[in-house]
């Protein structure tokens, strides 16, 4: 039988233990090639607080380093790197998980190359968010919005009188005036909004006349509007077109005008199309 020294069977088990221990050197690390254009060395360090119920043999928050999004590392207690950038900026963000949905982090923008000490410190404070220190002070994380957006309407009158000849309402009655008007609402929708739900176009008059004339004119120019938008890009399946006729005016009437041209200027206020865009802008 052979047998073997004490001392070397000692050895022996501490050199299977440190093998075994997965909490002694960072994994997954990138950014680790120096060449002449990432030559900016950054020196990451995790300092020695453990996340709450942890212990050193049993670790279940590793802090994961991320620069711009890739993640560059996983780090644990005493766990050290290094990385090599371009002397650029650059978005650093500390991660860590307790659960699979509950996660914490810190972004951190920074301009490498222009740094005055290139050593950080990783830790994580008191309710276990991580954070990260630069020259022993603990770096400000930005604030991230995390609402989602919201939608919110625009309403844009056009004014009949520009956008028809008088008492007009089909697309050839449209004048030039008028058609740019409509254009320039096409290309609002396209340029100010990331995406619409909906677009109410709707006709107005003013008071002259009967009410199911007026109705009938409202819903005509609403029409015409909607047809010129769909021609111009709009997807007609996201406009709807109403008529109010001359039950929505704007002004007082203008009762006490009698002059016919007088009072056809004064209500021409309640002469429109009135365009209504729900969406989410840019």
């Amino acid at each position: 039988m052979f047998k073997f020294p004490l001392w070397a069977v000692v050895v022996s088990m501490g050199v299977t233990a440190c093998a075994s221990n997965q909490y002694l050197q960072p994994t997954d690390l990138r950014f680790q090639k120096k060449t002449q254009e990432n030559n900016q060395v950054i020196t990451l360090k995790r300092d020695g607080t453990l996340c709450a119920e942890d212990t050193a043999e049993q670790q279940n928050c590793p802090i994961n380093f991320y620069i711009d999004n890739i993640q560059a590392g996983s780090f644990y207690v005493n766990n050290s790197a290094q990385y090599y950038l371009k002397p650029e900026n650059y978005n650093f963000k500390v991660k860590n998980c307790t659960t699979g949905t509950d996660c914490q982090s810190c972004d951190i923008d920074l301009a490498v190359g222009q740094l005055a000490n290139n050593n950080f410190m990783l830790s994580v404070d008191g309710k276990g968010k991580p954070f990260i220190s630069n020259n022993g002070q603990p770096l400000v994380c930005e604030v991230k919005s995390n609402e989602a957006p919201t939608e919110h309407t625009v309403t844009i009158d056009l004014a009949a009188d520009t956008l028809f000849k008088f008492n007009g309402s089909s697309l050839n009655d449209l004048l030039p005036k008028g058609h740019q008007e409509v254009l320039n609402v096409a290309s609002k929708i396209s340029t100010d909004f990331v995406s619409v739900r909906h677009i109410k176009l709707t006709g107005h008059t003013d008071r002259l006349g009967s009410d199911s004339y007026n109705q009938q004119l409202g819903q005509n120019r609403a029409d015409t509007v909607r047809s010129l938008l769909v021609q111009n890009g709009v997807a007609g399946n996201i406009v709807s077109t109403a008529s109010a006729g001359k039950q929505q005016p704007v002004t007082n009437g203008c009762f006490d005008v009698k002059q016919r041209e007088e009072l056809k200027a004064c209500l021409q206020p309640d002469r429109r199309v009135t365009v209504e865009i729900t969406g989410l802008s840019k």
